[in-house]
């Protein structure tokens, strides 16, 4: 064997090899996009059931006969509701759009800046949300009673009231958005490891 033919099976094995580590490459980022893109498709069905909750509240209100009094508290609590639902829907709905623009085809790095965006979104909201949520819950309370009487029943109604909506507040802070979004930029973070080797 000639040094000729050495140096050109030696060049065919490199190239080999070289396909061989690209593909894997090609693989393993694969692998790690389908975490990422299976999180981001469960928050796409979220953001669609609230983007649909109008649809939703009117078909329960309908099958739950709700009916209108004409009362002062009943107008107030009513008026309350729908202005905090409106706002609520308007942050759902940007929330759907800032989501739909979210593309695994694009840079690893425009990625980390989306999903940064998208966080900073959510927590903002979130905690306007919360805050909010009691004249929401006072809002309710108008609408379904026409006499609000304090008595046991319903001072332990509301104190059970106020325990969920902290323990609820407590979850989705520490847990829920927090979590959420260190598992997707850690993800993220491999997929652009990966493409810096």
């Amino acid at each position: 064997m000639e040094l000729t033919e050495l140096e050109n099976i030696w060049r065919e094995s490199d190239k080999k090899i070289a396909d061989n580590t690209r593909l894997n490459k090609e693989i393993l980022k694969r692998m790690l996009m389908s975490k990422p893109e299976k999180r981001l498709h469960r928050m796409k069905i979220k953001v669609v059931y609230n983007v649909l909750s109008p649809v939703i509240l009117f078909i329960v209100l309908v099958i739950i006969d709700f009916q209108f009094r004409l009362t002062v508290n009943f107008y107030i609590g009513l008026s309350l509701f729908v202005f905090i639902y409106v706002i609520n829907y308007i942050w759902d709905i940007k929330y759907f759009l800032l989501i739909r623009n979210i593309d695994f085809s694009d840079k690893t790095l425009t990625l980390k800046k989306k999903f940064a965006k998208l966080e900073k979104y959510t927590i903002k909201t979130s905690k306007i949300r919360h805050l909010l949520m009691p004249f929401a819950i006072l809002a309710a309370l108008l609408m379904l009673f026409q006499k609000f009487v304090f008595n046991i029943e319903s001072i332990v109604m509301l104190i059970l009231i106020v325990l969920v909506f902290i323990a609820s507040t407590y979850y989705r802070f520490r847990y829920a958005i927090f979590e959420r979004f260190k598992k997707l930029n850690k993800e993220i973070e491999e997929i652009e490891n990966l493409e810096k080797e």
